[in-house]
């Protein structure tokens, strides 16, 4: 981050120009509010530990920060979108992503990236609401509602990450970087959403205040800082701004850390329940809220069993 805000500091014009000037102040304010985050997850170390939430009594409370992080996310990808609309829509690239020199985003790329900004602040929201619902039937009826935006995944475009290394030769750094990140897609979309999901919501006792530990409030900030900083670096790149091995370094190094991150919140997932999720979808592709329903519940009979019985003679 240090050496993103040394280039923005010699070239602070890139955000007043007048062209695209919606989605420049867009990503000004991101990138002043996510810096904020990474400040109170640096501070949030001191005096938590993985029994006790961290200390919540900074000068924002964090429910009111993830929402205006999410909401500036999505209107940073939507404005990405329609700003570069004209000027990008003759660009024709072998495969999507922005790690390639010659490579342009599209349209098509940033509306399907405002799908999964969108996403992140379902997730986030819904992770909130279940630090304050105690009842088990209430907490699964969260877990599936943070699910229900795949509902509307096919009114979005897809970019897939194997064009990357199956369209272009394999071998090189690019290709196995984009090989990589496919791996932690599915590592992300199984575990960290779908099965931190339901895990959260059968936890026993209910992990009340989750969202408010130290280690999740590291890995979410490395999650958001992962989705929008591949574009941004690509932009400096374009601009003259950054080399494009020094881009690809900072590439790697995000994903070592955002990974790391990871790490620490895989304590409160089951891996039975990220495992099946995997499975299903394998086998059941483009079916993840009926995918999502059968994860619940086999994991709701694994490990609160005393609850589904007690839910099924409530529902009686």
């Amino acid at each position: 981050f240090l050496e993103v805000l040394v280039v923005i500091y010699r070239n602070p014009t890139m955000f007043t120009k007048r062209f695209a000037r919606r989605h420049r102040c867009a990503g000004l304010c991101y990138l002043i509010w996510l810096l904020l985050g990474f400040v109170d997850a640096s501070l949030s170390i001191f005096g938590s530990s993985p029994e006790k939430p961290a200390d919540t009594s900074y000068f924002w409370k964090r429910e009111g920060y993830d929402l205006t992080l999410g909401i500036l996310g999505t209107v940073l990808a939507v404005t990405a979108a329609y700003d570069f609309q004209q000027a990008h829509a003759k660009v024709k690239n072998t495969a999507s992503g922005a790690l390639e020199a010659h490579a342009t985003v599209t349209f098509s790329e940033m509306i399907e990236h405002s799908f999964y900004q969108m996403l992140n602040l379902v997730q986030i929201l819904c992770l909130h609401c279940l630090s304050y619902v105690e009842h088990p039937l209430a907490r699964a009826m969260i877990a599936v509602t943070a699910t229900v935006p795949w509902v509307f995944r096919h009114r979005f475009p897809v970019n897939k990450f194997s064009d990357n290394y199956t369209k272009t030769d394999p071998s090189t750094l690019i290709a196995m970087m984009y090989r990589a990140k496919k791996y932690q897609y599915l590592f992300y979309k199984h575990f960290l959403l779908h099965g931190l999901n339901v895990s959260i919501a059968v936890s026993f006792p209910p992990a009340l205040y989750f969202t408010q530990l130290g280690v999740f409030r590291r890995y979410w900030m490395a999650l958001n800082s992962a989705y929008v900083m591949e574009f941004f670096l690509q932009t400096l790149v374009k601009k003259g701004y950054m080399q494009q091995n020094a881009m690809l370094r900072l590439n790697q190094i995000l994903m070592i850390i955002s990974s790391l991150a990871a790490l620490p919140v895989l304590s409160h997932v089951h891996m039975s329940t990220g495992t099946l999720s995997l499975l299903l979808n394998l086998l059941r592709r483009g079916h993840e809220l009926g995918n999502t329903l059968i994860v619940l519940t086999v994991t709701i009979l694994i490990y609160r069993r005393d609850y589904f019985w007690d839910t099924l003679l409530l529902l009686q």
